[in-house]
């Protein structure tokens, strides 16, 4: 029989990533650390957009296989990953909660592999996105030469003919 991994890893860029944000333990006074994981634009799950949810891994690893700007969150794949973004009025000040006092959260309940799915798409888009938009960065320089050209052999393509 096959065993499950216990661990869903996920691995994202350095920038969505924030560790060991330190606090004072409310009840001991004793300072703390958390990590706080963003998540990036364009992040679908089950045709819902979280861009910009947040959640708090227990753990940020540097990444094994992308490089020194990559990091690796594990999850237990077992375990949902509650996601998270402050609930924001029409003017972008939190709204708060009367219950609570606090500013309300709306929060997402989402499995690691679904996060790990979603992301890896999002990605793909991103890349893919970013690819057509060079290539036409290129096109536009490979123009800009010829116009370059032009003009240092002389042939001005706006020159006014004399009078």
């Amino acid at each position: 029989m096959a065993e499950e991994k216990k661990n869903t890893y996920i691995t994202l860029h350095r920038n969505f990533v924030k560790a060991d944000i330190e606090y004072a333990d409310p009840k001991s006074g004793e300072k703390r650390t958390f990590n706080s994981v963003t998540l990036p634009k364009g992040t679908v799950i089950e045709g819902r957009d979280v861009s910009y949810y947040q959640f708090s891994p227990m753990f940020v690893n540097p990444s094994k296989y992308r490089g020194e700007n990559f990091v690796d969150i594990p999850l237990l794949t077992n375990r949902e990953v509650w996601l998270q973004r402050s609930v924001l009025d029409a003017e972008g000040n939190p709204v708060i909660d009367e219950r609570t006092g606090r500013a309300a959260k709306d929060t997402v309940k989402v499995m690691p592999a679904q996060l790990k799915t979603a992301l890896d798409e999002a990605r793909r888009e991103y890349l893919a996105q970013r690819e057509s938009r060079e290539q036409s960065l290129s096109s536009r320089a490979e123009h800009a030469r010829e116009g370059a050209s032009a003009l240092s052999e002389g042939k001005a393509p706006f020159e006014k003919p004399a009078r």
